[in-house]
């Protein structure tokens, strides 16, 4: 069961999940490897043109926005995320966000940046809008270890802990019971003292 998580996070924040989710430790897949498939993957989402070309330091830089937005999620359980304030706050300042102001909307956030900067702008408004709505928390990464997939929990205390229940969280709850018992499961077959006589 699935229980309390929704497949995908609502408006700009599931593109934030999306991007997260590029890399799959299950498949072993990362759609951020090679500039080809980098470039697939932002082009199929529209934050860059067909054809828009990157280079070494384009990938990497994606590549950190996504280790840090990861471990600022974790962060939520574990408590430590200087570090991924710190590359978010950097990446940021590097990209051109406005304001564009509307009589009746308000005002909304948008990326000016050209080149990669443009994508990055996208994905930082999207969790700043996520902040901005409260629904940012709610964004968790997997527990179980040899997953972390990011996952929206729509469960109304926000308890969730694994992606799916069916597959990662019982597969966690049976790692952890076969540790705690490990070793009190003793041989009860009969040994050479307790042989019958013949």
């Amino acid at each position: 069961m699935t229980t309390g998580r929704s497949a995908t996070a609502p408006g700009q924040l599931g593109l934030v999940q999306s991007f997260l989710n590029t890399l799959d430790l299950r498949r072993r897949q990362d759609e951020l490897a090679t500039q080809s498939s980098m470039q697939t993957w932002l082009a199929d989402r529209r934050l860059v043109s067909p054809g828009t070309e990157f280079d070494d330091r384009d990938s990497r830089r994606l590549i950190d926005l996504r280790r840090a937005l990861h471990d600022l999620i974790a962060a939520n359980r574990r408590g430590r995320h200087r570090r991924a304030v710190v590359t978010l706050n950097e990446a940021a300042r590097r990209v051109r966000l406005g304001v564009r102001l509307h009589p009746e909307d308000g005002y909304r956030l948008m990326a000016e940046g050209v080149g990669i900067d443009r994508p990055i702008g996208d994905l930082l408004i999207g969790v700043t809008s996520a902040m901005a709505a409260g629904t940012w928390t709610r964004l968790k990464i997997c527990a179980n270890e040899a997953c972390q997939r990011a996952f929206y929990d729509s469960s109304r205390n926000r308890s969730g802990r694994w992606c799916s229940m069916a597959t990662c969280g019982n597969q966690v709850k049976g790692r952890n019971y076969r540790r705690r018992h490990a070793g009190r499961f003793v041989d009860e077959r009969p040994g050479p003292s307790h042989a019958r006589a013949s």
